[in-house]
């Protein structure tokens, strides 16, 4: 059989990291993906979808996004398995109480493991519903009813540790369940887990990336499964993508510079209107060069969001505030120790101490640094 294995889409996510326009564009965009995937589901026959929890982002769920859930569900001719997260678990009063789904959606509603049977499959499907936002023991237990049917394990849990609060998944109780193909959610980039599932499952990863935390292409999987056999195949269906680089800065004197080297850093990683993209500037510069990422950022170069952070030191030429005999010279040294510690916030700190004192020292207006 095959199956659509999505899950981590956190509808009506916040996107807090954006403004209010965008914000709401991106709300509607990851919509629009849910849809995409279900129309893919429907054009391509898969057997069943599932989907492993954290469907949406919190308890507060608005009325388009509940209806746009119902209209697409009820179009599809297969089964629905849901299993609900820690983001969304099944609680009285939740919208998997109160909304009134068609008849092929099976949502599972307590902690407890417990089955759906489709006989017309051949297919036994197993899981659990978080009831709380932390579930702090193993939900899975025993092992499947019947070896000889497929038999599949939707879940939301952690694979990655035994103490965790979201539902520990120990690799031994996955094995000694029995499972063909374990659909699991949580973990949103899911290759740091490959290696500990191996043959046992896959984490589907979110259909859309929410932050910098996320990035690269997202999608769901298309899982072929038989008796004691499954392949997985990666179908992408974010519309946007977030970048992340380091730019070494070295040697920068002025603003123009910058500039010209986050053009060529935009260019070089091959980013277009679909990306959000976030530049860290490292490296060495002038000490008097006063950088001001909000106006290097303003200029979104047709990108759909740019963000710049500044991690340089302002340790360029330093040797000549080191010879200096006078207050600057005096400011610098007072601050090396900083500048050179091995601790990211404190270098930071002291970066800032140092333009701050140089641009006051000079005259400057120091409301931009």
């Amino acid at each position: 059989m095959k199956i659509l294995h999505t899950g981590d889409l956190h509808l009506d996510s916040p996107f807090a990291g954006l403004d209010i326009s965008r914000a709401e564009r991106r709300r509607r965009e990851l919509r629009e993906t849910f849809s995409r995937m279900m129309r893919y589901a429907g054009d391509v026959g898969v057997d069943m979808v599932v989907i492993s929890g954290d469907l949406f982002d919190s308890a507060f769920i608005t009325r388009e996004t509940v209806s746009l859930l119902i209209r697409e569900f009820s179009a599809l001719s297969c089964p629905v398995v849901i299993a609900p997260g820690n983001h969304d678990p099944y609680t009285a009063g939740s919208v998997w109480e109160k909304t009134v789904f068609s008849d092929n959606v099976h949502i599972f509603k307590d902690n407890e493991t417990s089955c759906f049977s489709f006989e017309s499959l051949g297919c036994d499907v197993y899981g659990y519903a978080f009831t709380s936002a932390y579930e702090t023991e193993c939900r899975l237990s025993g092992s499947v009813g019947n070896p000889e049917r497929i038999n599949l394990l939707v879940a939301h849990g952690d694979v990655t540790s035994p103490i965790s609060k979201y539902a520990p998944l120990p690799h031994a109780v996955l094995r000694a369940f029995g499972a063909d193909y374990a659909a699991l959610g949580h973990v949103h980039t899911p290759v740091a887990t490959e290696s500990i599932l191996k043959d046992l499952g896959a984490y589907c990863g979110c259909p859309e990336g929410r932050d910098f935390g996320e990035c690269g292409e997202k999608g769901a999987l298309i899982v072929d499964v038989e008796k004691g056999f499954a392949k997985t195949e990666f179908v992408r269906f974010s519309k946007r993508v977030y970048l992340t680089c380091e730019l070494n800065v070295d040697g920068a004197a002025d603003m123009t510079t910058l500039g010209a080297a986050v053009d060529s850093c935009i260019e070089e990683i091959g980013a277009g209107e679909e990306s959000l993209v976030r530049i860290v500037l490292s490296g060495s510069v002038s000490p008097s060069l006063v950088i001001n990422t909000e106006a290097l950022s303003e200029n979104t170069r047709g990108l759909f969001h740019l963000e710049i952070e500044d991690a340089t030191s302002p340790t360029w030429n330093a040797e000549l505030l080191v010879s200096d005999r006078g207050i600057r010279g005096e400011l610098y040294r007072t601050l090396l120790p900083g500048l050179e510690s091995e601790d990211a916030e404190e270098r930071r700190t002291a970066a800032l101490a140092l333009r701050y004192g140089l641009a006051a020292l000079a005259g400057e207006d120091i409301s931009d640094i």
